[in-house]
């Protein structure tokens, strides 16, 4: 009796074992809940090409404007009248295909000179033939211009005694597009006065006029 019951004893935990394997496998074969993937992040991109920006220009403006009698004709006493021509002068809104975006600009062209303009040969020993630019005999500004409608012109400015500014042209900015142009001549005129008596007569005198500044002021 004593045997039997040893085995027993024994053969109990084996038993156990193999049951704990069982469960084990069994578990093995539940399948896992499915789950969403992870966001995938993308980038948006442009390439957006700009229209240069608009500006005025102003080009064609003589350093120098000879001017001369007509046919070369001497001084002889009487009022000799002198003029030259500078033509080609171009203001204009330059870039091809601009925009003017938020800094638009009117434009205004202005000529000017110093205070009590005159000819003169420089030369303090002779000025028999030097003469005053005055009110009553001025440098005109005769102008001949292809500008757009939207400028104001005033194609008969003078400069002379107290005027030494003229304003021949104009566009406000409200009328100003990215085609805006005005092309202009200018004849410039003077009159050698009558009654001089040079005191080299006979020979030629170089008389040096006003310098004329043009000027392209942008306009707001």
């Amino acid at each position: 009796m004593k045997a039997k019951r040893l085995l027993a004893v024994v053969v109990t935990p084996l038993a156990t074992v193999g049951l704990i394997g069982s469960m084990t496998f069994s578990s093995a074969g539940v399948a896992d809940e499915p789950v969403a993937p992870a966001g995938v992040s993308g980038s948006t991109a442009s390439t957006v090409g700009t229209k240069p920006q608009c500006a005025w220009s102003l080009d064609g403006v003589s350093s120098s404007v000879p001017l001369v009698s007509a046919d070369s004709a001497k001084y002889s006493g009487e009022a000799l009248p002198i003029s030259g021509v500078n033509s080609g002068i171009d203001a204009s809104v330059s870039g091809l295909d601009c925009s003017w975006y938020e800094y638009k600009k009117g434009a205004s062209i202005t000529i000017s000179t110093g205070a009590s303009p005159k000819f003169s040969i420089n030369d303090a020993t002779d000025t028999t033939m030097d003469f005053d630019l005055t009110a009553e005999n001025p440098i005109t500004l005769d102008i001949e211009h292809s500008c757009g409608p939207d400028f104001t012109a005033d194609p008969s400015a003078i400069i002379g005694g107290l005027t030494v500014t003229a304003n021949p042209f104009s566009i406000t900015k409200g009328a100003t597009n990215t085609t805006s142009t005005c092309t202009y001549a200018m004849t410039i005129g003077a009159t050698v006065p009558a009654n001089k008596s040079p005191k080299n007569a006979g020979t030629n005198y170089a008389l040096v006029g006003p310098s004329l500044t043009t000027t392209l002021t942008l306009e707001d």
